[in-house]
């Protein structure tokens, strides 16, 4: 008998994507089409890469290449999880891939904010890939439109920022939370500016949240041979460093734990910003390689989402609902609780529970235990703020919010 593969993790909104036929998607050379669909823990995008709204002239003096149709094929994780590090997309991999893709816009059009230019000598022209050129800069001509977009060779339009047309045509508007705009390569969902004030009540104010980047100060190190010198003015992405905000702050990938209307239960998202960098530029979650820009013999572009998307079966006969009402009976109390938490749960779930895990609202892990060691948790030494409780079994995460008071 066929089993079921699912991961339960409470805050994640019901998709309902229908069954994507891929050759009537690559076969429209003319007009914008993409379909989303999630088979087991990955959720898979078929596109055709055209925009769906306007753009500016290509080719143009800074970009010679003509907008085409392709056939894209995205996956990422349906149930994302935090990983133990950042990717930072800039870095690439170990194995030779360039650079990461940042993710996808319900539209079926890539974030790719990433330009591959960098400082370059004017004597020998060689580049030095430590400076890392900022395509939005107005020092830097890539011959991006309207949009902040543009076309690479093979065709693919692309955006290097958040296209305006894309937030008109979603109508993100001041005083009203973003709708949904895309995926991240991680899996992780994607905002536009607008955002619950209190990352936690959804009935908190609609705020125009902003990054927690800024120019450095000073001038930079290099001579303007062998590496860039005058003032960090926002030229290369190296320009600008992260410092840090509060809670309720973006972090340094641009998101942050919160809920929000797709999901009321809470999740980490990201958030396209006005200001730098506005598309991230890394992944908190575990990306899929088919994000990645490199040589195919490197493994660059090929999906691995099958060895990184959390999948389990609790047993042969589960349906969704039925894992849903096992998610849901999981409790937490006292919440708030300025002492000791306590879970209830039955004996099936508590019977399989391996391990807990506590993060804080920037997703860094504050505390771990087995569960057999402790059916309460003290949390007298935590800071007051919103936390999130992970309960593991086997290749299952719950996660469940709670208040330090």
């Amino acid at each position: 008998m066929k089993k079921l593969s699912f991961l339960i993790l409470i805050g994640l909104a019901s998709q309902g994507y229908s069954q994507c036929d891929s050759n009537a998607i690559f076969s429209n050379t003319t007009t914008n089409a993409v379909c989303f669909t999630t088979d087991g823990a990955v959720r898979t995008v078929y596109s055709n890469s055209l925009p769906d709204h306007s753009t500016g002239t290509f080719p143009n003096p800074g970009n010679p290449n003509a907008i085409s149709a392709q056939q894209l094929t995205k996956s990422m994780c349906a149930f994302p999880t935090m990983a133990t590090s950042k990717t930072f997309l800039d870095e690439g991999t170990t194995g030779g891939c360039a650079f990461w893709e940042f993710g996808i816009a319900t539209n079926g059009l890539i974030f790719d904010p990433i330009a591959a230019e960098f400082f370059e000598n004017p004597n020998t022209g060689q580049l030095n890939t430590d400076w890392n050129l900022n395509a939005l800069s107005s020092n830097v001509n890539l011959g991006l439109d309207f949009n902040d977009a543009h076309v690479q060779p093979n065709g693919k339009y692309h955006y290097h920022g958040f296209p305006s047309t894309l937030g008109t045509d979603f109508g993100a508007t001041a005083g009203s939370h973003s709708p949904l705009i895309g995926y991240a390569a991680d899996g992780y969902p994607i905002y536009y500016k607008y955002v619950y004030d209190d990352p936690n009540d959804a009935n908190s104010a609609i705020v125009e949240i902003t990054s927690q980047y800024q120019l450095k100060s000073g001038t930079r190190p290099g001579d303007g041979i062998t590496a860039p010198d005058g003032n960090y003015d926002g030229t290369y992405t190296q320009d600008y460093e992260f410092v840090s905000g509060t809670a309720n702050s973006l972090d340094e990938c641009n998101g942050r734990f919160g809920v929000t209307p797709e999901y009321p239960n809470g999740i980490y998202y990201y958030v396209l910003t006005e200001d730098f960098p506005v598309i991230p530029r890394c992944l908190s979650g575990n990306p899929d390689m088919i994000f990645t820009i490199g040589p195919p013999f490197a493994g660059c572009g090929v999906s691995n989402s099958s060895s990184i998307c959390m999948t389990t079966s609790i047993n042969e006969h589960i349906s969704n609902d039925e894992a849903t009402e096992i998610a849901n009976s999981i409790s937490i109390s006292p919440n708030p609780s300025s002492g000791v938490i306590r879970f209830k749960m039955n004996q099936f779930v508590a019977s399989r529970v391996e391990e807990i895990k506590i993060f804080n609202i920037l997703g860094q892990e504050v505390l771990s235990t087995s569960f057999a060691e402790a059916k309460e948790i003290d949390i007298s030494r935590l800071a007051v703020g919103n936390y999130f409780l992970k309960l593991k079994l086997g290749n299952i995460s719950i996660s469940k919010k709670f208040i330090k008071n």
